[in-house]
């Protein structure tokens, strides 16, 4: 007798242990986007990374990884950050096979109130390997033992002794710059603000590629030229203007001169093919407002408590059963 397939009442199940999962690591939210914004040095790659170390994490424990009484890590702030580690090691490997040693990735850091200034931060992710810069922020910055890197990294403990030594040599060489954004990228971001800033939906819609793809980091998204979140966001908004934050062109969107909403674009020819919506991604709003001095309100992880059952209820299947 055949199984029957998994439907949408589980798919509420599981969304519902989602949001609950959030809300277990929330305390643990801001220094995980701290050292991933360190690892990193964008506030999109790093937030992009907190997204993928929360959904490895839901669900490497769906699976049962780190089961049983001799396997788990330590606690849930070594498992994030042995997670993010080893997610961002995995990504500057698969750079490495494709951009040469002439041409290396660029990029700049946040200040870190510690020994590893600024300049430090910048100069190590530039000059050092995904692993000894890694070492570098777990031990100088997050305070993790020798043992502990090691087990993140997955080497042992001389191995890091001698990358922390590497690491620490190379933070005195020159600071790279950040490539500067594409037009083709400005044009997109001034447009589709103009477009917000008209009020007009059908308008806002228009830059919309059928197969447009709308993420809201924490909580979900959809597909295709969505009402559904377009007309709330256009008749919320009082003013959206375009920016540059780390070599990236993004929207921004005030009410009141209180910024309260960030949204990251891609696209072709025009049109829109992703949206991210960074509503309820506080640490990226702050960090954000700061580096514009805008004034703004912190968002929750999520939306709040009172609405998620409807949410919750709506769910449904990313896919269909023929």
């Amino acid at each position: 007798m055949g199984r029957t397939p998994i439907d949408d009442t589980d798919a509420r199940t599981l969304r519902d242990h989602w949001f609950r999962y959030l809300d277990t690591l929330e305390p643990l939210r801001p220094e995980l986007y701290g050292y991933c914004r360190r690892l990193t040095g964008s506030v999109w790659d790093a937030e992009d990374l907190v997204q993928d170390t929360l959904l490895k994490g839901f669900a490497m424990t769906a699976r049962g990884d780190f089961h049983g009484p001799d396997s788990p890590v330590r606690n849930a702030r070594a498992y994030l950050f042995r997670t993010a580690t080893n997610g961002w090691i995995d990504t500057q490997r698969r750079l490495a096979r494709v951009v040469s040693d002439s041409e290396p990735v660029e990029s700049t850091a946040p200040s870190v109130d510690t020994v590893v200034t600024r300049e430090a931060v910048t100069q190590a992710r530039a000059r050092t390997s995904a692993a000894e810069f890694a070492s570098l922020l777990l031990k100088d910055v997050y305070d993790f033992t020798l043992e502990e890197i090691a087990d993140f990294v997955g080497t042992t403990t001389g191995t890091v002794k001698s990358a922390l030594h590497r690491a620490r040599q190379k933070v005195r060489e020159e600071v790279m710059s950040v490539p500067a954004a594409e037009d083709a990228d400005r044009a997109l971001a001034a447009a589709f603000a103009d477009a917000i800033n008209s009020q007009d939906v059908d308008r806002v819609l228009g830059m919309m590629a059928e197969t447009l793809q709308i993420i809201v980091a924490n909580v979900g998204g959809g597909r295709g030229k969505s009402r559904l979140w377009t007309e709330p966001t256009v008749a919320a908004a009082s003013t959206a203007a375009c920016t540059e934050v780390d070599g990236r062109w993004v929207v921004i969107l005030s009410k009141n001169g209180r910024l309260y909403d960030v949204l990251g674009l891609a696209g072709d020819d025009g049109r829109l093919t992703r949206l991210t919506d960074y509503c309820y991604a506080p640490d990226v709003l702050a960090e954000v407002a700061e580096r514009l001095d805008y004034p703004y309100d912190r968002s929750g992880y999520h939306q709040a408590a009172h609405i998620l059952p409807g949410m919750i209820d709506t769910t449904t299947l990313p896919w269909r059963h023929n």
